[in-house]
């Protein structure tokens, strides 16, 4: 009797494992096979089927087109097509676009919804800040701030009261700067060891999809333009349908939303 070596032993393994799956393999298509030939006889198709009548269908097609075409001329008419963010000029300029958000963020602004904005985006994005400190007290928004006076790091929007501070950077298409991030978190701490001691703080990263990443730096967070978006669009739903802020913000919303 011949001897197998650990060669011919191998071999064979592998031979028998191919023979098993192909079994098995052959096993499945066999019951699938079975499984539709069932179902072919408890639903068997139509040999006929009716041909379309394309003179109706087109018709009919025609008086839905020229009702949407109605409908879409009252609603332009009335005025619903106006997007006023769209005529703005604000474009994709970082500078304006930051004027606009930071009106959004205030408390106080002529929007008339107080901090009902910045506290969703706060909810769905900044878990660490506490929410408290923001019912605590008013708090301020100053679009590009300069902390410290250092004129070299100007912040795009700085949020503050005596119980929070927040400095936001916000970017479309410039890319971040080198240590850009890593300064300002320096800079946020040195403003914070002048309020009290158990003050909220953030750095918030705004920015595209294509841009955003995440950041170890503690407190710093990443936030997309898109998920700003999302957080607005929450209060939206919320808002009554005849209030005129409701109105800009859905506008605002439809505004954002390729950055």
């Amino acid at each position: 009797m011949q001897c197998m070596t650990l060669s011919d032993y191998f071999t064979e393994f592998a031979r028998l494992e191919r023979e098993q799956r192909q079994a098995q393999r052959q096993t499945e298509l066999d019951e699938l096979a079975l499984y539709y030939q069932r179902v072919s006889q408890l639903y068997p198709q139509p040999t006929h089927v009716s041909q379309v009548n394309d003179v109706r269908w087109q018709e009919q097609y025609q008086v839905y087109t020229d009702a949407l075409s109605c409908l879409y001329h009252q609603e332009f008419t009335l005025g619903c097509e106006i997007n006023v963010w769209e005529i703005s000029g604000l474009k994709r300029d970082e500078v304006r676009n930051t004027a606009v958000l930071s009106w959004w963020l205030d408390v106080s602004a002529s929007h008339g919804l107080g901090n009902t904005l910045l506290k969703q985006v706060i909810e769905d994005h900044l878990p660490e800040v506490d929410l408290l400190h923001l019912e605590r007290e008013p708090y301020s928004v100053c679009p590009e701030s300069l902390p410290l006076a250092e004129i070299q790091d100007r912040i795009d929007i700085e949020i503050l009261s005596n119980s929070l501070l927040m400095f936001w950077e916000v970017k479309i298409d410039a890319p971040e700067g080198a240590e850009q991030l890593a300064r300002y978190h320096q800079l946020l701490q040195t403003k914070r060891r002048h309020l009290a001691v158990d003050s909220s703080q953030a750095l918030v990263y705004l920015t595209t999809e294509k841009q955003v990443k995440c950041h170890t730096t503690p407190l710093t967070y990443g936030l997309t333009w898109k998920g700003l978006r999302k957080s607005f669009l929450t209060v939206l739903d919320q808002l009554p349908s005849t209030l005129q802020s409701r109105q800009l913000l859905g506008q605002y919303c439809q505004f954002i939303r390729n950055f």
